[in-house]
């Protein structure tokens, strides 16, 4: 069995960083991982993306229809990732805007956000997340990545447990930036066992650990 999980933003929002953390803390677990990452127009401002695919898979790309999870860390590109993976099951999504380079170099406007969630929340669950003000909380705007990844874990979204992450996170993060981070996960947590009591009977999160 393989779970795909996809990672989209821009460069800067440390996309790469978040898909390493998520690899790495499922190797922890003793389970296979594949990670592969694009890059945009240009490595600050253009789009990223990072496919991390655990379990029994055999290519680094996750097929068309195949996505479990989109972790969006900007606005628009978390819509692109989900209308080119096509039956993506759940979305999570940084409402950050940050305008593209595409964008203005063709000098055109920023999508409105409702016209967005009508065109692509047809089949797939999506819940907007104010990660910027998380971050913030949690000490830099910069912590924004893995605000996300405590929100996954919030959801059981991951099948690996958050003691896999928290080492990870041990391991990556100097002493300097480790508090912030660790506060940055523990709010994301925080903040998808609030959601959770609010999300209506016909959009429940599926728990992955069960």
């Amino acid at each position: 069995m393989t779970y795909n999980i996809r990672l989209a933003g821009v460069g800067g929002q440390g996309i790469i960083t978040a898909g390493t953390i998520i690899s790495e803390a499922a190797k922890r677990s003793g389970q296979k991982v594949i990670m592969s990452e694009i890059h945009g127009l240009s490595q600050r401002g253009g789009s990223v993306t990072v496919d991390v695919r655990i379990g029994d898979c055999y290519g680094s790309i996750i097929p068309q229809n195949s996505c479990d999870l989109v972790i969006g860390l900007e606005l628009m590109e978390t819509f692109r990732a989900i209308e080119s993976l096509g039956n993506v099951g759940t979305a999570l999504m940084s409402t950050e805007k940050i305008n593209p380079i595409s964008l203005s170099m063709h000098r055109k406007e920023y999508p409105c956000f409702e016209d967005l969630m009508e065109k692509y929340s047809m089949g797939t669950k999506i819940y907007p997340v104010e990660a910027g003000e998380i971050a913030m909380e949690a000490g830099s705007s910069k912590a924004v990545n893995i605000v996300m990844i405590g929100v996954a874990l919030g959801f059981n979204l991951f099948p690996m447990n958050t003691s896999e992450v928290v080492h990870v996170l041990k391991d990556t993060f100097p002493e300097k930036k480790l508090s912030i981070n660790m506060k940055a996960l523990e709010l994301g947590i925080a903040w998808s066992g609030r959601m959770k009591t609010h999300v209506h009977e016909n959009s429940t999160v599926p728990n992955r650990n069960s």
